[in-house]
Parts: structure tokens; C-alpha cells; sequence
């Protein structure tokens, strides 16, 4: 009986190791928890950064497309762009439509003509894809919109253009039965571009625009 230890003392020594080892999980499990928030606040951080990032390519796109409209309606103005097509394409790229979007003075927007293809050509500018001789059983006589498509004399403050004759050099008679006008389908491309944003966006308008045959030869058969 001399030589067994005290109950007190094999109680206290089974139990230290236990101790240590329930200090140590909870150690390991508040590391794992740390982790898995830093990477949850991270993939918050990552979501917030991208949907910033996606609402401003949005903001960018539609401020370049609101320019190129504007451009279009300016284009569109007037007949210039079905009569003399090259010319008006090259002034307009020459000195492209500008738009200051933030009101600092400075152009932000360009809008010009690009080069597109269209039935394997290659070019820019407006592009006549057909037009059509108007009969003039199809006009009024007494309507302000028709009357100069009825002679050379009637047609010169039409605004529809160079008045066609009827024939002569570089024309074709026109019909029997034909106006001196036709009607043409035009496509009119732009592109607005924001170097700041590094946006570019293309749009494409079609238009329908009377003019006079020789006008719609000259535009649409070269």
C-alpha cells in the first residue's frame, strides 16, 4: 500500500494531455474559419468590382451609341449624303461629329464613317443598295413633295438634287411613262469611338431618300 500513488495525483496527470489537445483543435478550427471569411470577403469584393466594372462598359456603350445616333440625324438632314455621296463622306471624315459627353469642354466621342463591306465592296460612307424610276402616274401634280419630279423646269428648287433631262451625255433616257425622279434605299454605318474607355460601337441606319435619276445612277450603280 506504501508504494501506490495518491488518487489526486493519476486524476491530475490524465487529464493534462487532454487539455493541450482541446487547446489546439480550437486553435486549428478559428485558422480554418479565418480563411473561409477571407475568401467569402474576397469573392464579395471580386463581385462588387465586376458588376462596377460591367454597369460602366454599359454607361460607355450607351453614351457612344446615343453620339452615333445624333451623328445619323445630322446625316440624314438633308439629301447631300444620296447626291454626292464621296464627297460628303470624305468631309465628314475629314472632320468627324464630336460630342463633349461630360461637359468639360473637351470631345470625348468621334463619330465617322468606317469601311464596311457590303456585295464584296469594301468603302465608306452611305451606301446606296438599290433604288426605282417613280411613273408618273404614281405623282400629284399639285403636291409639293411631287411636283418636281415632273420637269427640269419645275425641279430646280426642288431640293432633290441635279435635275435629269431626260438624256444627254452620261445619262439614260428615262421610260416613257417615268418621272425624272426615283426612289433609293440607303444604308448610312457610323462609328462612335471613346479612346478614353477604349469603346467603340458601330450602328447602322437605313433610310429611304427621293431623288433624281441621275442622282440615284450616279449613287447607286457604281
Amino acid at each position: 500500500m506504501s508504494d501506490a500513488k495518491p488518487p489526486s495525483l493519476r486524476h491530475a496527470d490524465c487529464q493534462r494531455p487532454v487539455v493541450r489537445s482541446q487547446r489546439g483543435i480550437t486553435l486549428l478550427v478559428a485558422l480554418i474559419f479565418l480563411v473561409l471569411f477571407a475568401v467569402m470577403a474576397g469573392a464579395v469584393l471580386n463581385s462588387t468590382l465586376t458588376s462596377s466594372q460591367a454597369i460602366g462598359n454599359m454607361q460607355f456603350r450607351s453614351e457612344a451609341i446615343s453620339a452615333a445616333d445624333d451623328a445619323i440625324d445630322q446625316v440624314l438632314s438633308s439629301t447631300a449624303f444620296a447626291i454626292n455621296t464621296a464627297g460628303f463622306t470624305a468631309q465628314v471624315n475629314a472632320t468627324p461629329f464630336r460630342v463633349d459627353v461630360n461637359g468639360d469642354g473637351a470631345d470625348d466621342i468621334t463619330v465617322n464613317f468606317p469601311a464596311v463591306t457590303i456585295d464584296g465592296v469594301t468603302r465608306a460612307g452611305p451606301r446606296c443598295i438599290r433604288f426605282q424610276s417613280i411613273p408618273l402616274a404614281k405623282l400629284d401634280e399639285t403636291s409639293d413633295n411631287d411636283i418636281g419630279c415632273f420637269g427640269s423646269s419645275a425641279a430646280e428648287n426642288s431640293g432633290l438634287g441635279n435635275a435629269e433631262t431626260g438624256g444627254g451625255a452620261g445619262t439614260n433616257p428615262f421610260a416613257a411613262g417615268q418621272s425624272i425622279c426615283a426612289n433609293t434605299d440607303w444604308v448610312v454605318p457610323v462609328r462612335a469611338t471613346e479612346p478614353a474607355t477604349a469603346t467603340s460601337v458601330d450602328v447602322v441606319q437605313g433610310v429611304g431618300v427621293r431623288v433624281f435619276i441621275s442622282d440615284a445612277r450616279n449613287s447607286c450603280e457604281d
